[in-house]
């Protein structure tokens, strides 16, 4: 299956990151905590938590939330997730001053984007329904949640095999299957294969 290569391309944030703000010091923040499972590159998961700064005011209009249902997440992929920048509208953000040439509509969509949307620590960043991705604001309350996008076993797939899959239904359907095929590329993953991803 083909790929849109930006989805499983790798994060850029660094491993030991805790705190995230992609424009610091532009403009009052408030601070929320993402907390999710990645794959490590030897194919072991391992649970995250960072702190991400968002502009002020970004929780009102955020409804809560409970695990399964997206809330203002828009996206989890491998490098990290982003949230939906209409929320900038409703909160009456303003990308402007990030701009330097405020005539340049791809630079706007670029900072527009850029504002909600976190590379985040992890070799590869999955979100399913046993490990899903959470997302709670400056009050602790759960305003976002995502269990659509890879499993262990979906980000396995691709790391062994160039396999964009997710996995999810297996998984639901039946887990005795899924579990053999996990283990399979566990041990294929251990193999040194110049395949991996």
């Amino acid at each position: 299956m083909m790929h849109d290569p930006n989805t499983l391309r790798r994060s850029v944030a660094p491993d030991d990151a805790t705190g995230l703000n992609n424009y610091p010091g532009c403009y009052p923040t408030e601070e929320w905590t993402a907390r999710y499972w990645a794959v490590t590159e030897r194919g072991d998961l391992e649970q995250l938590q960072v702190t991400l700064q968002l502009p002020q005011g970004f929780s009102a209009p955020c409804v809560s939330v409970t695990v399964g249902d997206a809330g203002c997440i828009r996206t989890v992929r491998r490098w990290g997730f982003g949230c939906y920048p209409e929320i900038l509208n409703e909160i009456g953000f303003d990308v402007a001053p990030l701009l330097s040439d405020p005539e340049d509509d791809a630079e706007w969509l670029t900072h527009y984007f850029g504002v909600v949307t976190f590379d985040l620590p992890g070799y590869f960043v999955i979100a399913s329904p046993t490990h899903p991705f959470l997302f709670f604001d400056p009050n602790g309350v759960l305003k976002g949640s995502y269990t659509e996008w890879r499993t262990h076993l979906g980000a396995l797939s691709y790391m062994v095999g160039g396999l964009d899959i997710s996995f999810v239904g297996l998984q639901i359907e039946n887990n005795a299957l899924y579990q053999q095929a996990l283990d399979y590329l566990l041990q294929a993953l251990a193999q040194p294969l110049e395949t991996n991803m």
